[in-house]
């Protein structure tokens, strides 16, 4: 089981090419006034209607859901296309049977454009929009290939893009959790106060719960809440509970701590209790295996 990642500087969007950084100071004024040009040109050959926004977009609710913008780390659910002034369409939330696209919102990492999770703080489950972004809310500096959508775009570096964007939905952890035990059928066998869960599916009615101290051997899978595999122990992992264990998640030891010998349970950890606010970055730290803010899960079996 690895153990807790550092936010390190990674890109999240299958992006090659995209700045770390938008700082505004540190990119050449002149693309600046000439991405200005270039989107108000578009604007006014449109015959569009739009709002400049004080970061630097400009935008307009072309729909109007209703509720609360989202709060840091709850996961929305949007769907985007993303153009070249020319039209060109260079980046999509559609792919295979996916339609949509899933991320924490304003972590600091570039799930999408910054002027798209810009304009999330101005929008409302349901509302839709269009969003013109200079490039230092897009693609940045630099040439910018994307790959694994439907289309494999070349963005030109200072580019200025048009985002078509709904906002379908947002979910706290809370909420992901209580739908992934309701979709499931599982009842909590312990449910504590920061919403770790224990969901016995093995019992065994005598001797007293591990509690801390203890040597204990587990076998165990690991999965997001829809069901990806994240990780899978080869060997039985033993472990001394209650002693800090750097190797091991919170949430996984407290967890194991209210199993006996010989139980199986599924346990589904907040991310408060599990990689919390930094995720958990795959091998090259090119991606996310776990998403910041993201709930998991593990099916358990406590070895004699």
């Amino acid at each position: 089981m690895g153990g807790k990642f550092l936010k390190i500087g990674i890109l999240v969007a299958a992006v090659v090419g995209m700045i770390s950084c938008n700082n505004i100071e540190n990119q050449d004024e002149q693309r600046i006034i000439e991405n200005e040009q270039a989107i108000e040109k578009y604007i006014a050959d449109s015959s569009l209607s739009l709002t400049k926004d004080s970061n630097g977009f400009y935008y307009k609710i072309t729909q109007t859901g209703s509720g609360v913008k989202p709060e840091v780390g709850e996961e929305v659910t949007v769907k985007y296309d993303v153009y070249l002034l020319n039209g060109l369409k260079v980046w999509t939330s559609a792919k295979d049977t996916v339609k949509t696209a899933k991320f924490p919102a304003f972590t600091g990492y570039m799930f999408v454009v910054p002027g798209m999770e810009l304009a999330l703080n101005l929008m409302k489950p349901g509302d839709k929009a269009t969003i013109l972004a200079p490039f230092y809310l897009g693609f940045g500096n630099y040439t910018s290939i994307l790959s694994g959508f439907s289309t494999n775009a070349t963005i030109p570096q200072y580019s200025p893009v048009r985002v078509d964007m709904e906002f379908v939905s947002k979910r706290t952890e809370v909420q992901q959790i209580d739908s992934y035990l309701t979709a499931n059928k599982l009842t909590p066998t312990y449910r504590t106060s920061d919403n770790l869960i224990v969901v016995k599916t093995a019992t065994v009615t005598e001797g007293d719960t591990i509690g801390p101290n203890k040597v204990v051997k587990i076998k165990y899978v690991g999965k997001l809440l829809n069901g990806t595999v994240f990780d899978e122990g080869k060997d039985v992992l033993q472990f001394t509970t209650g002693t800090g264990n750097s190797n091991l998640i919170t949430g996984f030891d407290r967890a194991i701590r209210k199993m006996k010998v010989n139980e199986k349970a599924t346990i589904i950890l907040p991310s408060a209790t599990a990689y919390g606010k930094t995720g958990r970055a795959n091998s090259q730290g090119s991606n996310f295996v776990i998403k910041p803010y993201e709930p998991i899960m593990f099916n358990v079996e406590v070895q004699p």
